[in-house]
């Protein structure tokens, strides 16, 4: 029920600004992503929900949790395969509960923290063990993040530093893009914070 409400909003929006895609473009096997998007190049999506959900131990499962997992996800779809497109996570928040930009860049990147030498405290950074699901290493044909938010029309985009094939900039029009870095300082992650979503109504 969830996935028909998202994926049937992000397709209104695709339809208002008259963009062509595909729905449940194969990709490898018998695996598809929910939306191949076609402008001037191609774009392959993937829709899902940030939702009040629990995990097999009882514990409640977290929207950092959520969007860490789905890009583990996505990436697993083309197993394998290396895709030539880019491939961007959409991802709405349907919980009971808000979450904001430092959210998904901890998601992404890794976690935050601080560190303290003989009582001096260090900025604010990513954390080198920080449980990342996007490295130099691994998911970089994850291309970023799109938190689409129907509720405000607070669209934003956030790129992966290390992805192999960048969103050509301004490809989805009316969404704002944020470049993340590992490299962040501490007043760029406290600005994260500061940009928040809250659940969608029509989610309820």
């Amino acid at each position: 029920m969830h996935a028909e409400i998202s994926e049937g909003l992000f397709a209104a929006y695709l339809d208002d600004f008259n963009i062509r895609f595909e729905r449940h473009y194969p990709v490898s096997g018998n695996s598809n992503v929910d939306f191949r998007v076609e402008t001037s190049s191609v774009v392959l999506c993937d829709v899902k929900e940030v939702r009040d959900s629990r995990s097999k131990t009882g514990n409640e499962i977290d929207a950092f949790s959520h969007i860490r997992e789905d890009l583990r996800d996505l990436r697993k779809k083309f197993k394998k395969t290396k895709p030539s497109d880019p491939v961007v996570l959409v991802t709405m928040n349907f919980s009971s509960n808000f979450f904001t930009a430092l959210t998904v860049a901890r998601a992404m990147l890794g976690d935050v923290g601080v560190e303290f030498f003989n009582g001096t405290r260090s900025e604010m950074n990513h954390l080198p063990r920080g449980n990342a699901a996007l490295t130099k290493q691994g998911n970089t044909s994850i291309s970023g993040v799109v938190v689409f938010d129907p509720e405000c029309g607070n669209h934003r985009y956030f790129t992966n530093p290390f992805a192999s094939n960048p969103l050509q900039e301004g490809f989805f029009p009316g969404i704002d893009e944020i470049k993340l870095s590992r490299d962040a300082g501490e007043e760029q992650l406290v600005g994260l914070s500061k940009i928040m979503w809250w659940q969608y109504a029509g989610a309820k």
